[in-house]
């Protein structure tokens, strides 16, 4: 430290020097987290894969690079850059001698800047720190809203849940559970394997709730209150559907419902639930609802987000 202390002594550093590292030194920060993000795969979390995550790496790297830049370049046209107000020309001071000294004023304010700096920082840092890399309040996810209707995940679950095959001539196709077995797997005990999603799309599909209705499933996700009811043998199992990043996420929540009280959970709790398929009308609305058999904790999944 005293090295380093001496060295900066010897390049003669003044106020204006100093606010200039600070800044250097903000945008070094914002390197490390833009970089260490991409590196340790938190970037995942936060951006869906196709919208370039690895931006946060070729941002970090610029800032970076800009940094080292900066730095490096610290002293260089000082007489010219120094000066942190402007003047007239004809104020006294003879502009046609030789700039090679400092003649800096020295108006740049060192507790300005610092205060600056750490509004910008501190909030960031602590963020960065603390976060956990996902929603934790139920609060939250409740304020946020659920997905209301089942054409807003159309797109995605039609990939997983295909129509069946087209066939010829006049014969009237109707959807069968051996072709929801061809693209849906049964558990060991066997249940149909579906995500939160599928079943909330059922909702709108008329030919995969006359399949699925009295059919026993299996889905996982979180767990949170039922506002929507008055009843108080339900709660709601969701998953978080993202169009770009972890700002936009809403959550799509399906109706769980129990033979009698509620079991002892926790919300936000990753849970395998499993039970039959039922679809009332609720609110003028066809709702998808699953009556529990069994309630599980289990491990949250790998990639817990929703694309």
């Amino acid at each position: 430290m005293n090295a380093i202390l001496k060295e900066l002594k010897e390049l003669n550093f003044n106020r204006t020097d100093y606010c200039r590292l600070m800044g250097i030194g903000a945008m070094m920060i914002w390197a490390y987290v833009l970089i260490s993000f991409y590196v340790t795969g938190r970037v995942d979390a936060y951006i869906r894969p196709e919208y370039m995550r690895f931006g946060s790496l070729l941002a970090g790297l610029g800032l970076l690079a800009l940094s080292i830049f900066n730095l490096t370049h610290l002293k260089s046209g000082e007489a010219a850059s120094c000066c942190g107000h402007d003047h007239d020309h004809a104020d006294g001071h003879d502009h046609d001698h030789d700039h090679g000294h400092d003649h800096s004023h020295e108006d740049t304010s060192f507790a300005g800047n610092a205060s600056l700096l750490a509004v910008m920082l501190i909030p960031m840092i602590a963020a960065v720190t603390y976060s956990q890399d996902k929603f934790i309040s139920v609060a939250t996810i409740l304020n946020k809203g659920s997905a209301q209707d089942a054409a807003s995940v159309a797109s995605r679950v039609e990939e997983t849940l295909p129509p069946p095959a087209a066939t010829t001539g006049e014969e009237k196709f109707s959807y069968s559970l051996a072709d929801l077995e061809k693209v849906v797997d049964r558990s060991p005990e066997g249940n149909l394997m579906l995500t939160v999603d599928q079943l909330f799309y059922t909702a709108g599909d008329t030919e995969l709730q006359r399949v699925l209705a009295g059919q026993s499933v299996e889905a996982v996700g979180q767990i949170i209150p039922d506002t929507d009811s008055k009843a108080k043998n339900r709660l709601k199992i969701f998953i978080l559907m993202v169009s770009c990043c972890a700002a936009d996420a809403q959550p799509v929540t399906v109706t769980i419902e129990f033979p009698g009280a509620l079991p002892e959970h926790k919300e936000m709790q990753w849970v395998k639930v499993s039970g039959t398929m039922v679809y009332p009308v609720e609110n003028g609305q066809k709702q998808a609802v699953l009556k529990v058999k069994k309630m599980e904790p289990t491990k949250e999944p790998a990639n817990d987000l929703l694309y």
